[in-house]
């Protein structure tokens, strides 16, 4: 039986031919199209200094453990849970959640986000602290002696921080993610500081911008939920990172 014939720019071809020809052209095409390395945002010089276009997430307050208060919180051989996936690759928001005690009041359902790290600490916002009336410092994480004490209890026991570099309460330092392919691209190192403009209803510049740099890291600031509403952003909406040069 003779398999059925199409014309293709004048020339008779069966289907199978027809079909080898079609995927022959597809892969000549690909080679000729230059894919780009990645969904990284790319950096543009104007008036006289580097400019990139960031995405920003707006951080809730949350809680970080270390495996032994995982444990205390939660029952022994307690491993935490994924319950979102967050922007960073490996980094998630957990189904755990605890309360945190301060002073004067509480806040119920604050969400662990792992994976587990060194040491335990709580990241609240200004309004936050007041509302649980404490004085938190400005900090990078929990190791910074400038940290609070403050107290976690979970469905199976509770845990204090001691504070003083031990673990413990802070406000976040606003900061970027950067890794390290984009940090040196932009001539920055961690410990930095850069400006953020942020264009809108509220438009604004953001000053010291810590830069944080780790290899893989995506490229992502981070606020805390009052700069956020200071200046009209929820996360995944962009600023503008400004690098002088």
């Amino acid at each position: 039986m003779n398999q059925p014939t199409r014309n293709l720019n004048g020339t008779q071809f069966t289907i199978e031919r027809i079909s080898e020809e079609v995927m022959r052209r597809l892969a000549d095409m690909q080679e000729d199209i230059l894919l780009p390395e990645s969904d990284e945002p790319v950096p543009v010089v104007k008036n006289g200094q580097l400019e990139l276009e960031t995405p920003i997430g707006v951080s809730v307050r949350h809680v970080h453990l270390c495996p032994e208060h995982v444990e205390i919180l939660f029952g022994k051989g307690h491993d935490l849970s994924v319950y979102n996936e967050l922007y960073q690759k490996g980094y998630y928001a957990a189904r755990e959640q605890v309360m945190v005690v301060g002073r004067k009041r509480c806040i119920e359902k604050v969400r662990v986000l792992g994976p587990t790290r060194p040491y335990s600490q709580v990241e609240l916002s200004q309004t936050d602290a007041l509302v649980i009336g404490m004085r938190l410092p400005i900090a990078t994480n929990g190791a910074d002696p400038a940290c609070q004490p403050i107290t976690l209890v979970g469905p199976e026991g509770a845990v204090t921080l001691p504070g003083k570099g031990g673990g413990g309460a802070f406000i976040a330092r606003r900061h970027i993610h950067l890794s390290d392919v984009t940090a040196e691209k932009l001539g920055v190192k961690s410990g930095d500081l850069l400006d953020l403009r942020i264009d809108g209803a509220r438009p604004t510049t953001l000053h010291d911008i810590l830069v944080r740099v780790k290899a893989g890291w995506f490229t992502e600031v981070h606020l805390d939920t009052d700069e956020g509403n200071a200046v009209g952003l929820r996360s995944g909406q962009s600023g503008t990172l400004i690098v002088p040069r």
